[in-house]
């Protein structure tokens, strides 16, 4: 399935402290709703983590019309630890859930660069997040996943949550991987329309959720002070291909529904 700016993946993350069973009787009971999104964002953490079963339900309602997007474990990030062991364990953890995941054919896979090792200068280390990156996306190449790697949480302790860092990476390696542009994040660094500007090709998706400038808050769309209405026009403007993934943790179906608005106004 081949998206547009238009199309809309919900994530689950506003049910993350619900079991298994309440993503499914969600997901069943919005089936046929109207306003519905046009996807699902599953998150392979947690309840949600892909075991056999938790595959086998989501493989289920697949075959029922159900399309999805995927995020990567969120609680595994130490790719680059100073430990080969650590870091090999975290590696093989992340490609586990992506070959996990290759069989429901995601429209998206997307997953975290990597945490700042304690005691490590960012300088020290770009190099091998880079390589970490690459090595990943290739990976999913050859499993037929559509791998994006996602603008991190400004101002934390994590690699590639900057402008400069990711213009680093694409001039410094030549890359072809898109980019998870998070929206929520680049706010938290007044850089929501520069990564726009600067990145318009590399765009792949849109993690959708709003803030105050200030946390990562995951508000509803309209609740922050996020300008969505210019990174909109703008990803119109450079004829963006991807999904929109909400990512609202507070009112999530209000943010859909929001969204959607805004796009109808500009188409």
């Amino acid at each position: 399935m081949k998206a547009d700016m238009r199309f809309v993946s919900l994530s689950t993350l506003f049910l993350w402290s619900k079991p298994i069973e309440s993503v499914i009787d969600v997901l069943t009971r919005e089936m046929d709703a109207d306003g519905k999104p046009d996807a699902w964002d599953l998150i392979d953490d947690g309840n949600y983590r892909f075991t056999k079963d938790n595959l086998k339900k989501y493989k289920e309602l697949a075959g029922s019309g159900i399309s999805y997007t995927v995020h990567c474990p969120f609680t595994v990030h130490d790719y680059i630890h100073p430990d080969r062991s650590v870091r090999k364990k975290c590696i093989s953890t992340l490609k586990e859930s992506m070959l996990n995941v290759a069989e429901l054919s995601p429209l998206t896979y997307v997953f975290h660069p990597a945490a700042l090792p304690m005691g490590s200068r960012r300088e020290e280390v770009k190099a091998i997040n880079f390589e970490f990156v690459e090595e990943i996306y290739d990976y999913a190449k050859s499993i037929g996943l559509n791998a994006l790697i996602e603008n991190h949480v400004a101002k934390m302790d994590f690699m590639m949550n900057n402008v400069e860092e990711f213009d680093e990476f694409y001039r410094r390696t030549n890359s072809s991987i898109m980019m998870a542009y998070d929206a929520g994040h680049a706010n938290i660094d007044g850089k929501t329309k520069e990564f726009v500007d600067r990145f318009r090709s590399r765009i792949g998706a849109v993690h959708v959720h709003d803030n105050d400038g200030a946390s990562d808050l995951h508000l509803a769309v309209g609740e922050g002070n996020i300008d969505w209405c210019y990174i909109l026009k703008k990803l119109k403007e450079y004829n963006f291909q991807g999904p929109l993934i909400v990512e609202s943790v507070y009112d999530p179906f209000k943010s859909v529904e929001v969204l959607r608005k805004i796009i109808a106004d500009i188409f």
